[in-house]
């Protein structure tokens, strides 16, 4: 017994001392974004990510409240969370309402016996699955300013430790919005709010755009909207900007969404037709428009042949150059899988696919995994 209950209190120690491994290391790659040039909208998704990880919470939103004090939702983790925040701003009701107006914490730990002030709230966000809220005011210098969100699937309380890391993290998002620029913090914060509300809904309208275009629902639309941002290495506001506007005015050296759809065998050839027609559009012609489409062409027949019958192509323009991601929702390749000169008995699709892609383009990226993959090719431009 003894022996047991020392295992036990060792077992207590790992855990506690991981949490606060994870805790330290989440602060430190926040405070790493907060550099002069940072986006603020960027900033707060990390954040509510970062909130669903560490406070073993289902999701996490901010809201902010704007220049006439009115709350805005800024960032959400999940659709559900985001639609759930809205509601509270369009009834002006509920947890997260409430702990903005009298700026102390709020929780309704059980909504299967919620407060009575917010009943409707409760039942929709029992239909999403959530059984408590906790709302802990974002404050700056005294005063509060906006409300950190969490979502739990579990019924009670936050216990103490989960209770000040959610504090601790309400008082980066405050960091955050001064953007440690040393001027008066009500015009940064003015500034800042204005930005992310304009982002936001360039935001919203991109995942409308990618939800219609590829065929899924806004979450997945939003997960794919914040992966081009990591792959072309750009702000969240300006890839939803790039999505919306697609290929129209000056390029301006921004990203250029050239084409966002999702394919099958019935549309393999006027997907071909259309990068040819695109890139010839932006002066790449000859051999090298030649080769680009056909590499294009083979890695998105590859996907319908080999991952699940359907695909999605990213074909976009940044700096002169071309770029263009194949993904597949297949079973992904072998892990031991190396593109090889194809032998006589291949057919085409076993093995001629992937090594012409990879003659004319040997820097090709190819990721695999359980969920699909992933092959991107690039072209300097004309």
């Amino acid at each position: 017994m003894h022996h047991s209950e020392h295992d036990d209190r060792e077992q207590e120690a790992a855990v506690s001392t991981s949490r606060e491994y994870d805790f330290a290391q989440a602060f430190v790659e926040l405070s790493d974004t907060l550099v002069a040039d940072f986006d603020v909208v960027d900033f707060l998704h990390v954040l509510a990510g970062r909130c669903v990880e560490l406070l073993a919470v289902q999701a996490a939103g901010i809201m902010i409240g704007d220049q006439r004090g009115a709350l805005r939702v800024m960032a959400s983790s999940s659709e559900k969370a985001r639609l759930l925040e809205l509601f509270e701003v369009e009834t002006s009701s509920g947890p997260c309402v409430d702990c903005y107006r009298r700026g102390t914490p709020v929780a309704d730990i059980d909504l299967d016996e919620p407060d009575s002030r917010w009943r409707e709230f409760a039942g929709r966000a029992r239909a999403d699955g959530f059984r408590a809220v906790h709302a802990v005011p974002v404050r700056l210098r005294g005063e509060t300013i906006g409300v950190l969100n969490l979502f739990s699937t579990a019924r009670g309380p936050l216990d103490d430790t989960v209770t000040h890391a959610a504090k601790a993290l309400a008082n980066v998002t405050a960091l955050g919005l001064l953007q440690h620029r040393a001027v008066e913090y009500r015009q940064i914060l003015a500034e800042q709010v204005q930005h992310a509300m304009n982002s936001r809904v360039t935001i919203e309208q991109a995942k409308g755009v990618l939800a219609e275009r590829l065929d899924m629902d806004m979450e997945a639309a939003f997960t794919e909207l914040r992966r081009y941002a990591a792959r072309t290495g750009d702000r969240l506001g300006d890839i939803a900007t790039a999505v919306t506007t697609a290929d129209y005015g000056p390029l301006e050296n921004r990203t250029r969404i050239l084409v966002v759809r999702r394919f099958d065998i019935t549309s393999l050839a006027g997907l071909r037709h259309k990068v040819d027609a695109v890139v010839a559009g932006h002066g790449l012609a000859g051999e090298k428009r030649a080769g680009f489409v056909l590499a294009v062409h083979e890695a998105a027949a590859n996907a319908v042949e080999h991952g699940g019958g359907a695909g999605q192509l990213l074909l976009w323009l940044r700096a002169g150059t071309f770029y263009a991601e194949i993904s597949d929702q297949g079973a992904g390749l072998p892990a031991d899988y190396r593109v090889a000169l194809p032998t006589p008995v291949d057919s085409l699709e076993q093995g001629r696919g992937l090594w012409l892609i990879n003659t004319l383009y040997p820097d090709m990226e190819l990721n695999t995994g359980p969920t699909g993959t992933r092959l991107m090719v690039r072209h300097p431009g004309a």
